[in-house]
């Protein structure tokens, strides 16, 4: 795994920034996912995976127990590799433009962890991980977004209303 530094707030500013302007773009442009993930480096995805695993052990693995500290093999051999980091933060996008515009962020989390759990066929330590890289990205986000001090554009909250997925009734 390359090692790399950390993003900034402002890079966070200006990667939220591209993306609103991604999602204004016609259907025939490329994926949301592609342009998106395109943006985030393989040393933000990695320095996010390190986040997320020095802080493991506040997040639920099994049967709601807290999962256990990192090991030096986790840290030499990361359990998720890059290109799922960087997926878990492309998601952290959409769901914080989902907070941002009144929508619920859970339409873009849930997926994800689907995705994670069936697809991917991730251990609940995996899955956890995930989470908390997703977590972590899209409150780092919706900050921006907030402290841009402006709400968001009527047009956006429309089509993240259109493609993100609807949540089944409670």
């Amino acid at each position: 795994m390359r090692r790399g530094r950390e993003y900034s707030p402002a890079a966070a500013l200006l990667a939220g920034l591209g993306i609103a302007l991604c999602l204004a773009m016609p259907a025939r442009a490329q994926g949301f996912n592609e342009q998106i993930g395109g943006m985030i480096s393989d040393e933000a995805a990695d320095s996010a995976i390190r986040y997320a695993l020095d802080n493991i052990h506040i997040a639920l693995c099994e049967d709601d127990r807290n999962c256990t500290a990192t090991t030096e093999a986790e840290r030499a051999d990361p359990p998720i590799e890059t290109v799922d980091a960087r997926a878990a933060m492309v998601f952290g996008v959409k769901s914080a433009l989902a907070s941002w515009c009144g929508l619920d962020f859970k339409r873009s989390f849930l997926p994800l962890m689907a995705f994670a759990r069936h697809g991917k066929k991730f251990t609940n330590r995996q899955a956890a991980l995930m989470a908390m890289i997703h977590g972590g990205f899209m409150q780092r986000q919706l900050q921006s977004y907030q402290a841009n001090g402006g709400a968001c554009p009527d047009t956006l909250k429309v089509q993240l209303d259109s493609q993100l997925p609807k949540l089944p009734p409670q």
